[in-house]
């Protein structure tokens, strides 16, 4: 039975080119992240995601991000969080 999660993703970019960060953020807002402004050097995102478990919710709310940001070559790092669950932290490299 799948349920609405609201998932909190952090990320911070890293090695980015000029004007890329922004066209980024931008991609992200369209695939249903909604920005959360309250940290100054990573950007904050939440995402409703309907699934079966927390666990599930996080896999799905990462899986839009490096979907989002696979085009870019960069490094990522991101931490997500979903209800009473572990908070998942990752460190992705991004080649083209």
């Amino acid at each position: 039975m799948t349920q609405a999660f609201n998932v909190l993703i952090v990320v911070e970019f890293h090695k980015t080119k000029e004007g890329m960060e922004k066209e980024i953020l931008e991609r992200l807002q369209e695939h249903g992240l909604e920005p959360i402004p309250t940290l100054q050097r990573a950007h904050a995102w939440e995402m409703k995601v309907e699934a079966e478990d927390e666990s599930l919710a996080k896999d799905k709310a990462i899986q839009e991000v490096y979907n989002v940001c696979r085009t870019y070559p960069f490094e990522l790092r991101l931490l997500a969080q979903c209800g009473t669950g572990m908070i998942l932290r990752r460190k992705k490299e991004f080649e083209v």
